[in-house]
């Protein structure tokens, strides 16, 4: 079962998938193209590759939030990627100074 505090998880992680950071966190939407296009067993692919590089002995947090990640895309059809997929991309950053 997905939770909600799952899918919080799961768009986080992607957001850096899916988006440039450092533009986003200036305030610009710029869409990784090629991450974009990714089908759901593409971007589980991706993702899997990348937990594998960066696991270490020690769990982290960010490997258990990948974990979640990988569960909860596990559990959604193609359909229901694309369609949290095109939620994520249509987000538009707030431009906010922090002082």
């Amino acid at each position: 079962m997905i939770t909600e505090e799952k899918m919080s998880i799961t768009e986080m992680i992607l957001m850096p998938y899916f988006f440039e950071m450092s533009n986003w966190l200036n305030g610009q939407k710029v869409i990784q193209q090629e991450n974009g296009q990714l089908t759901k067993a593409e971007l589980l692919d991706l993702i899997r590759n990348d937990r594998k590089t960066i696991q270490t002995e020690h769990v982290t947090e960010y490997d258990k939030e990948l974990a979640t990640t990988i569960a909860t895309l596990e559990e959604l059809s193609e359909a229901q990627f694309q369609q949290l997929k095109m939620t994520i991309l249509s987000w538009e950053p707030k431009a906010e100074l922090v002082n």
